[in-house]
């Protein structure tokens, strides 16, 4: 799931209080817009990162590199401009970005003689300037040039830790270093994998105390034999006694095709949760859900349960269910903890498939190639402290684009108190209507119009966006060719 660059969110999305709502309880929600020239038409990647009591920040870039630069901006609550900054980083890359409650703090890898990096951080005052570069690590010998430095850190911020990945002849290994007030911590060099495979990090996390979780796919294909060894590991790690567990999270005729951590500060547990199927072809035969209690390690409540099939009949059809088929390509979005223990999973349909077509000039053929960008429904399970199913709703979009990464596709969620609500554009043209649907914690929706077409030729920019506060959200905004910023009070 770690894709090279990944921001972290300045924000933890609050845990889901089960309180039942009716209609009569919602209320709509307030609609701040931005100045359309809030937006450097010379960058083309921006990236809400969070708030904190000095205004709502943004990051720029001319691409999603974040090579010898940066820009910040910083806005007030009512999406004002207040000051924007070029931050040089020479011969760096920014790796990660975090918004803390007085000041911000970022870190690079910096480009060492030869194929060695290092890791440095800085913060930022309220006034955008930053401070002299702190190196944590120092001759770090990564996977390759395009590999990177990860930061993880608690939900109150007071914990962070970094990690990369590195191999010594045909071993792989996974270097962890904790952070005490920025400042090198603990460190430890795990092995996690042995001879020639493939290892693929799915996802990462610490809990509040500041022990580190890894969830990996190890791939073994072996040419003396014709079946292909796979298995996916959780790795926990406690820095401060030792304490190292490293097991398979699955059965042997399982593959995991999608799995995420989400730490529930309320029950003190970490949950690894996703889809398996009986092949590694996208295919979901069901999800499951393991807790982990971080005092000893312990895998709690190991469940392993199929969709159900009214579920896939719904999705693909009633003949494609009698033949047995199964749900596939569906990504995890967003993983919800609730005060009960249960947890909300939000997966959306996500594939790119290739077309081409054939045309002629002066009698001669020529080939064009497309790349068609599709996202599709929206599946939530919402999964109860046992792991087992409570509700499942599926939202039904259809986004199509071409050769645009898909931009203007995808979901945005956003959790408050009491409500689940999802924005999505309707459809990506000039009769473009953003959505909401919103859910209680029964499964019960409301489906409205939040941006009407008639008043605003408008699309939200999903890929970056982000929740600042527990009810208030900042979604860059594509509107009549120009772009800017709406902030969603709820």
């Amino acid at each position: 799931m770690f894709k090279k660059n990944l921001l972290v969110f300045s924000f933890y999305t609050p845990l889901l209080v089960l309180v039942l709502l009716t209609c009569k309880d919602l209320k709509a929600q307030q609609v701040i817009w931005a100045q359309l020239n809030n937006i450097d038409k010379k960058t083309d990647f921006t990236k809400v990162i969070g708030q904190n009591k000095n205004g709502v920040y943004v990051l720029k870039h001319k691409n999603n590199t974040f090579q010898k630069y940066f820009i910040i901006e910083r806005f007030n609550s009512r999406m004002g401009l207040i000051r924007s900054k070029i931050i040089k980083i020479p011969n760096s890359e920014l790796q990660k970005i975090v918004v803390l409650e007085n000041d911000i703090v970022f870190f690079t890898k910096v480009f060492d003689k030869g194929y060695s990096y290092s890791l440095a951080v800085q913060h930022l005052d309220t006034n955008l300037n930053a401070d002299i570069p702190y190196v944590i690590s120092s001759g770090c010998d990564l996977v390759n040039r395009s590999s990177d430095f990860k930061i993880e850190y608690s939900e109150n911020k007071k914990q962070f830790l970094t990690w990369y990945i590195s191999e010594t002849g045909n071993n792989t290994f996974l270097n962890i270093q904790a952070l005490d007030n920025f400042k090198k911590g603990l460190s430890k060099n795990i092995e996690i994998a042995e001879g020639k495979t493939e290892v693929d990090i799915l996802d990462a996390s610490i809990d509040q105390n500041g022990q580190f979780y890894c969830l990996y796919t190890q791939t073994n294909n072996s040419k003396s034999s014709k079946a292909i060894d796979y298995k996916t590991h959780l790795l926990c790690v406690d820095l401060n006694t030792g304490r190292i567990k490293n097991e398979a999270i699955h059965d042997p005729e399982y593959f995991i095709t999608y799995a995420n951590l989400s730490y529930n500060s309320t029950t003190n547990r970490m949950t690894v949760a996703g889809f398996y199927g009986k092949n590694a072809d996208d295919e979901m035969l069901g999800y499951f859900a393991i807790q982990i209690s971080p005092d000893e390690f312990e895998f709690k409540n190991n469940v392993f349960r199929s969709i159900n099939r009214k579920t896939v009949s719904e999705l693909l059809g009633i003949k494609a269910e009698l033949r047995g088929d199964n749900l596939s390509k569906y990504k995890i979005r967003k993983t919800i903890p609730k005060t009960d223990g249960g947890f909300l999973l939000i997966a959306e349909k996500s594939y790119v498939t290739n077309q081409s077509d054939v045309f002629y000039v002066n009698g001669i053929a020529q080939t064009s190639y497309s790349k068609i960008f599709n996202n599709d429904e929206v599946l939530i399970l919402s999964i109860d402290s046992l792991g087992e199913l409570e509700w499942d709703e599926i939202i039904f979009k259809n986004q199509l684009s071409t050769n645009d990464g898909g931009y203007n596709n995808g979901i945005v969620v956003m959790v408050n108190e009491d409500l689940i609500n999802i924005i999505y554009n309707d459809k990506l043209n000039a009769n473009a209507d953003i959505i909401q649907v919103t859910f209680n914690e029964k499964g019960e929706r409301i489906k409205k119009i939040l941006i009407n077409s008639d008043q605003y030729y408008a699309l939200v920019i999903p890929s970056e966006y982000n929740q600042v506060t527990t009810n208030s959200i900042v979604l860059p905004v594509n509107q009549n060719r120009d772009y800017t910023y709406i902030k969603l009070l709820y």
